[in-house]
């Protein structure tokens, strides 16, 4: 039995040999020039804002997030994301297919495909690239947990061997695990810093100043050429936000995130405002969810209570300025596991919740919680829940380097976060399975347990959908994190530039496309 996934039909068809996802590479959802009476549009030159700049070019170092603006630019990756949709597209790889049981992958690239070299894009470079990548400790390599093995069967067609089915592998190749470089570059002493690379933009290093600004040019010999329409793209690291909204003022960029404070100064007749829902959630986490060192936590009744403490409307308004929309579950609301109903579970009730902490047994209890640069303005708010049902935090400064780590330490029941929307597979596991971010201390338990068989082992999205559901309203009811609000942005463009992304796209030049 197979699975053949089509954007002319939008679902999963059934066929007869092995599990496929085909689509048409003319379908990739990248930006068009548009047009206008049928001339096509000159496109400007496009110059955006990002928060942080690369910390590496090397493709075994490649950090997603708004770092992909300059590295994607540079190299291809093998799948994309639909702008517009967040489906799954073709990219330098036009088709993917798997077995029936999801241990081997099946990757047919596009021909005539070249690095800036010169040299081609083939099967051996993608193999050499993922190969490296599994051999070179880095932020991408625990995304090659699940492989045991990448072959070129020929010049167009790699395959990548399983231990067991990883559900998040193929999203994963439409980010810094899909990317391709060429394997006679890896021992150039510029390979982090000026690459060469198989994508529509190349590095002009001489324009460039590394931390500050990228100028990234377009390559007329790149195979998918016509879908790229800016000759150029400028990326500057802005990390102040009034600096942002002055320099897109000043006409220095022409896109950026505009922070809601500021969006009302925004003029309307220069710049084209899109507000984008749904960006990032915000939530706080519990991460002793077995109640090891923190017995309360231990107790739905808690966790729970801690869910109905929170005014998630006054929290939208009060301190994201009611840019986003509020939310009791983690999957994003773009996506298919998302199920609207859970959304009144635990309606804004301390009453109920004080109950619950004291017919548990725990009131009084004091919780420490990290206090870092993410938590300084939701820090009031969320004592003040707590003390509402009961209970404290103590909140520990933790500097920003080892923010991470104290996660990891065990010293902490719970942590306020703030993460990007993903793709279902990515996000089930995140918040929930073993090893995930969001679960660090490994909690699980037999309905869990057998969730993630169905899920691990079923190549079928559509037939795992169930069980991810099921996933997803387990982990509501026994509450073990506490979603508060999906947070949105709210973009400015101009000099006909505009904003296409749906608010799980990966940050790359193709969430911008040329209006009329």
């Amino acid at each position: 039995m197979s699975i053949i996934h089509s954007r002319r039909t939008g679902a999963f068809a059934l066929a007869a040999i092995a599990v496929s996802a085909v689509l048409l590479t003319g379908c990739s959802g990248a930006s068009e020039p548009a047009t206008t009476d049928g001339a096509v549009v000159d496109a400007p030159p496009l110059a955006v804002s990002a928060q942080s700049a690369p910390n590496s070019l090397d493709p075994a170092q490649l950090v997603d997030g708004a770092q992909m603006y300059v590295w994607s630019s540079i190299f291809d990756t093998l799948l994309a994301r639909d702008s517009e949709s967040g489906e799954l597209v073709p990219n330098a790889a036009s088709s993917w297919e798997y077995n029936e049981d999801g241990t081997v992958l099946t990757l047919e690239l596009e021909p005539d495909m070249t690095f800036t070299n010169g040299n081609p894009v083939d099967a051996d470079a993608v193999v050499g690239t993922m190969t490296r990548t599994m051999e070179t400790p880095g932020i991408v390599q625990p995304k090659y947990g699940l492989v045991s093995s990448v072959t070129a069967v020929d010049d167009l067609t790699v395959e990548v061997a399983f231990e067991s089915y990883d559900p998040q592998f193929v999203f994963n190749l439409a980010l810094g695990a899909g990317a391709i470089a060429d394997p006679t570059t890896f021992d150039d002493p510029e390979l982090a810093t000026n690459p060469v690379g198989s994508g529509p933009y190349t590095l002009d290093t001489a324009a460039s100043v590394p931390g500050t600004s990228y100028l990234l040019k377009k390559r007329d010999d790149y195979w998918n050429s016509e879908n790229y329409p800016f000759p150029t793209f400028t990326v500057r690291v802005l990390q102040d936000p009034t600096a942002t909204f002055n320099a897109l003022q000043a006409g220095e960029i022409n896109a950026a995130t505009v922070q809601s404070q500021l969006a009302g100064q925004i003029d309307t007749s220069r710049f084209e405002v899109t507000t984008v829902e749904a960006q990032a959630l915000a939530f706080l986490d519990v991460l002793d969810r077995g109640g090891e060192k923190w017995p309360a936590l231990g107790d739905v009744r808690v966790r729970q209570a801690i869910n109905y403490a929170i005014d998630r409307e006054a929290v939208l308004n009060g301190i994201f300025s009611g840019v986003g929309r509020v939310t009791e579950q983690v999957f994003a609301p773009n996506g298919e596991v998302y199920d609207e109903s859970l959304d009144g579970t635990y309606a804004y009730d301390p009453e109920k919740g004080k109950e619950l902490v004291e017919e548990a047994g725990y009131a009084g209890e004091t919780f420490q919680i990290p206090s870092t640069f993410l938590t300084t303005s939701i820090e009031p708010t969320l004592s003040q829940a707590f003390t509402d049902i009961g209970l404290n935090l103590e909140w520990v400064p933790v500097p920003p380097q080892q923010a991470q780590s104290a996660l990891q330490s065990g010293e902490y029941g719970l942590t306020f976060q703030i993460t990007g929307i993903n793709s279902d597979p990515a996000d089930a596991f995140y918040h929930y399975g073993l090893n995930g971010f969001g679960n660090p201390q490994n909690y699980t338990d037999p309905t869990i347990d057998g969730l993630f068989d169905t899920i691990d082992s079923t190549v079928d999205f559509d037939a795992a959908l169930p069980a991810y559901k099921e996933l997803n309203a387990y982990g509501v009811e026994q509450a073990f994190e506490a979603p508060i609000v999906f947070l949105g942005t709210t973009w400015a463009t101009a000099d006909g530039v505009s904003m296409i992304g749906y608010g799980g796209a990966p940050t790359t030049i193709r969430i911008f496309s040329v209006n009329g």
